[in-house]
């Protein structure tokens, strides 16, 4: 009973015990080896964290660019078996970046338990949500990724990535790994001032980032004929989105005494 009462608190504190029991096999895994190409873990070799979260092919890539889950390429195969594939960039490994790979095998397996979740219940995957058509497109993905290109239609957009139901569960694995950036981030929405980006200094490239951003395939921009009509929208939106966020990661801090 105290087992189950534990899980029921962890999971409605937003903590999957399943996605961390996976994340120690990944881990260690990783640093156990030094091919830095492929590597495939068969869930049978783990068969009681398998009965639990129930990939059977759990398949790593490394790519200097690239940490994340791929939802296009993972699911179950011609065969049957339910196969989840991660990128993981190997200087992560390597101890080369500010990233912690425990931290963000975390993050990336709870998209892919959420996932599993779905399709495993007959459902479509993770793509084919409500919220992956309005706006977590492949275009959405790139113009997050570009380096060439910011502007206030952009910043907001990325507020839209940080608040997302995908992306919040997944970060609150982060929070109570004790990474302070997701809170500090999502507070930082709560307290932008909407009016820098009409006409304050966040203004100066409004139009022309709007008309570039606009003709990307982002479906969520078809409903707003100027970028004003999309900042009055997405202020109420977002700040809504912001402040049930900051509810959650108090209550997961407050249940696990972060």
């Amino acid at each position: 009973m105290k087992k189950l009462i534990k899980k029921i608190l962890n999971e409605s504190a937003g903590i999957s015990l399943e996605v961390r029991e996976w994340s120690d096999i990944v881990y260690n895994e990783i640093m156990s080896t030094n091919n830095r190409d492929r590597i495939i873990i068969d869930g049978y070799d783990h068969y009681e964290t398998y009965q639990k979260f129930g990939i059977d092919y759990l398949v790593i890539d490394f790519y200097d660019a690239i940490t994340g889950y791929d939802p296009k390429k993972s699911g179950y195969d011609k065969d049957g078996y339910y196969v989840a594939l991660l990128y993981i960039q190997p200087q992560i490994v390597d101890g080369q970046t500010n990233y912690d790979l425990k931290s963000a095998l975390n993050h990336e397996l709870k998209h892919a338990y959420q996932d599993f979740k779905r399709q495993s219940k007959g459902h479509t995957n993770l793509d084919n949500t409500k919220e992956s058509k309005e706006f977590y497109t492949d275009d959405f993905i790139g113009l997050l990724n570009s380096r060439n290109l910011e502007g206030p239609i952009k910043t907001i957009l990325k507020y839209y990535y940080y608040l997302s139901n995908l992306e919040r569960d997944a970060y609150l694995e982060n929070v109570y790994d004790q990474n302070p950036e997701y809170e500090t981030t999502i507070r930082e929405i709560l307290d932008t001032n909407f009016d820098d980006f009409r006409s304050g200094p966040k203004s100066t490239t409004l139009d022309s980032n709007w008309e570039y951003v606009s003709k990307l395939d982002i479906p969520l921009l078809n409903k707003f004929n100027t970028p004003d009509e999309f900042i009055d929208y997405s202020e109420n939106r977002l700040k809504r989105e912001a402040e049930k966020v900051i509810k959650k990661i108090n209550k997961l801090k407050y249940i696990h005494k972060k």
